[in-house]
Parts: structure tokens; C-alpha cells; sequence
């Protein structure tokens, strides 16, 4: 899969561009706040119909101007596409080929994409919730129908979160709720289950081809109600059986506490370096491997199921040291993703395969090419 060309018309500081990227890696190089990770979210936009940044679409539209829109052409998978991606506060367009989107499965089928950026430390430093979230992003990748149970879990969640807060529901409301939770709880956490066994082996080649040999052994587990041996599949309806006699038994605490207190939304996924937990006490730069190490992971879940996802890498020279900056850009190297990357210094790159590259200085939100990548 390819994103061969891209067009913005009033995306945040970019009045206009127009990037021809028919390349194996695109590279956007200029100093901080010039408009690289602007560009950067316009294709994730593109890709996810979500920016990464910004939850609000009108702080997406370059100031005073009315709307905005995002074009790409992508080969892949599916062929030729031609997306386009507008807003304005009175109209959302969403095309594929010229015609519009009705079932947000075929855009998701056209473009996929990973991401990696300095804000995804908070996987491995944050709470349960960044963690929770990387996990059905990957398991989005692959499936994009996870993101529906995700969607429904939520209503349900608020809905009886809602009802729990109020303190006007006896225990026949709650546990109509309940059975409902039930049903998506264990359908959630089976596919957090598969996602996290398609994740795990990749994980661990790749924290070591990043951060090298000697550098501890990084492994995944989930706990909660979707934990599971390494390498095991769940059952759905075995989950769920679960999950109504862990509500059961917790109903009555539920109800005096206000509060939900037991599925999957209060599971956690734990990154391990050498049986301990990396959140209590990796490094920063050892954080960062095993935050890259999971990204790569997703890419690789997707390869074994014939996909092959955009990755895009924001500031990566950044947040590396030159040791993994040189192993990684020797992973890079063997992918057969589209790689696109941001960064001030493009020396600290190394060698990129030549011939496939193609490079853009990017300086006030105006986009140049480059005749030759930058030395």
C-alpha cells in the first residue's frame, strides 16, 4: 500500500501543497513548528478520518478560512482510489473515487495506517487507558469492525454509568444493563485477547532488533478480565460467562460505590522487561524502544494478514539516541510498508535504500521538494 500523492487546501498552516510520494520513504525535514507534523496528520486524517492531535475539526481549518480538504491517491490492496477528506462547518465529505462514503468499512479498507510520535511514550508511562487504547488501535488495523464493539461497549458503559450515578436504579435496571455489557464485554476482550497474540512474538523480535541483544527480554500480558496464557485465544461466550458472574458477584458494591467496577474497561495491558513491569522503572530511552518495538509489532500483525499499513514516524530523531536510531533505520530498511517520517535533522536518518526516497523541506507551512535527499 501506497499513498502516491497528497493534497491539503487550508490545513492548519498549509494554505496549499500538492506532494508527489510515489516512494518506499517520503521524508518532510525543516525546522520545529513549520507545518511536518501538520502534513504528517493530514494523511493519518486521511487514513483514520481523525486527527491525532486535535479532537476539534475547526481548529484542523487554516485560520480565517472556512473549510478544509485533504486529497490522496492510494494503490494497494483494493487498486487505485482517490480519496477525498473535507470539512466545513456546514457540510463533511467523504469520497472514494468521487462518490460518497456510506459504510466507514470501505474507507478504513482503502488507507491504513500506524503512527508513531513523541506523545505514545504515555503507552509505557501513562495509565491503563493509553495502553487499552494501542491495543484496540492494533486490533482496529487488522479489523476494523473492532472498532464497532468498541463503540457499542462505550454506549452501553455510559448508559449504565449513568444509571449508577443517578442512584433512581434498583438492581433489575442494573442488571438489564448488565446483560448487555455481558454479551459485548466478552466479544471486547476475546478480540483484545487475538490482537494481543498477534502482537506478542512480533513484539519481542522487534525490541530486540531495535534496542539490541543485550537489552532484556520485553514481553506482553493482559490482566483483567481479558487476561490470558501467552499465545491463547479466548472464548467469547466463555468470557461473557465470566464477566455476568463477576457483575453478579459485584452488583451490590456497584450500586452502593456509584461506579462500574468490573469488565473490560478497567483491564490493563502490562509491557514486561525481563518479568518486571516497564512502567515502574524502564529508562526513557528504553521506554522508547519498547513504545517502537509495539508499533512495529502492529505493522508485522498486518503483514501476516496481507495488509500493509502507511507508518509514519513524527520527530523520531527526537526521541532516540544514535545506537537505536541506527538499528532502527536498518528495520526501516527491510519493511515493505510506506515509511514517512518527520524530522529537523535529516543527517541523523543515515543511509535511506536509494533510488526510493523522496524528500520535501517544509519552512512557514510552504512544502518544497527536493531534488536530493538532504545531507
Amino acid at each position: 500500500m501506497r499513498l502516491v500523492s497528497l493534497e491539503v487546501a487550508d490545513w492548519r498552516n498549509v494554505a496549499s501543497a500538492q506532494l508527489d510520494t510515489n516512494a518506499r520513504f517520503v521524508v518532510l525535514h525543516g525546522d520545529n513548528a513549520q507545518g511536518k507534523t501538520n502534513l504528517l496528520e493530514a494523511v493519518w486524517t486521511l487514513s483514520n478520518l481523525r486527527s491525532f492531535r486535535e479532537s476539534r475539526y475547526q481548529r484542523l481549518i487554516r485560520h480565517e478560512c472556512d473549510s478544509v480538504q485533504i486529497d490522496g491517491m492510494v494503490v494497494g490492496e483494493s487498486g487505485r482510489r482517490r480519496l477525498r477528506w473535507a470539512r466545513s462547518a456546514a457540510s463533511r465529505t467523504m469520497q472514494i473515487d468521487g462518490q460518497n462514503v456510506r459504510q466507514l468499512r470501505d474507507w478504513f479498507a482503502v488507507l491504513r495506517a500506524v503512527l508513531f510520535c513523541p506523545e505514545h511514550g504515555a503507552i509505557i508511562r501513562g495509565g491503563p487507558v493509553e495502553r487499552r487504547s494501542f491495543v484496540d488501535r492494533a486490533a482496529f488495523t487488522t479489523r476494523p469492525a473492532h472498532l464497532d464493539v468498541v463503540r457499542q461497549y462505550a454506549r452501553v458503559l455510559r448508559h449504565k454509568a449513568a444509571l449508577l450515578r443517578s442512584r433512581k436504579g434498583g438492581r433489575v435496571q442494573v442488571e438489564s444493563w448488565n446483560s448487555q455489557l455481558a454479551l459485548l464485554g466478552g466479544q471486547l476482550a476475546a478480540r483484545r485477547a487475538a490482537a494481543l497474540c498477534d502482537l506478542s512474538e512480533p513484539f519481542v523480535e522487534a525490541h530486540r532488533a531495535i534496542a539490541g541483544p543485550r537489552s532484556g527480554v520485553a514481553t506482553l500480558r493482559m490482566r483483567g478480565l481479558g487476561r490470558a496464557a501467552p499465545g491463547e485465544r479466548l472464548d467469547p461466550a466463555v468470557v461473557t460467562a465470566q464477566f455476568i458472574e463477576k457483575l453478579s458477584t459485584g452488583l451490590d458494591d456497584e450500586i452502593r460505590q456509584a461506579r462500574c467496577l468490573v469488565g473490560p474497561h478497567r483491564d490493563d495491558l502490562v509491557v514486561d522487561l525481563d518479568g518486571h513491569p516497564a512502567r515502574n522503572f524502564a529508562s526513557q530511552g528504553q521506554a522508547r524502544s519498547l513504545v517502537l518495538a509495539l508499533k512495529l509489532a502492529e505493522l508485522e500483525a498486518a503483514r501476516r494478514q496481507g495488509l500493509a499499513p502507511l507508518f509514519l514516524l513524527d520527530d523520531l530523531t527526537s526521541e532516540l539516541d544514535r545506537s537505536r536510531m541506527v538499528r532502527l533505520m536498518e528495520v526501516l530498511a527491510d519493511l515493505k510498508n510506506q515509511v514517512w517520517l518527520t524530522t529537523t535533522d535529516p543527517r541523523w536518518l543515515g543511509p535511506l535504500p536509494g533510488g526510493d526516497v523522496v524528500s520535501y523541506k517544509v519552512a512557514a507551512g510552504r512544502v518544497e521538494p527536493l531534488s536530493e535527499p538532504p545531507e
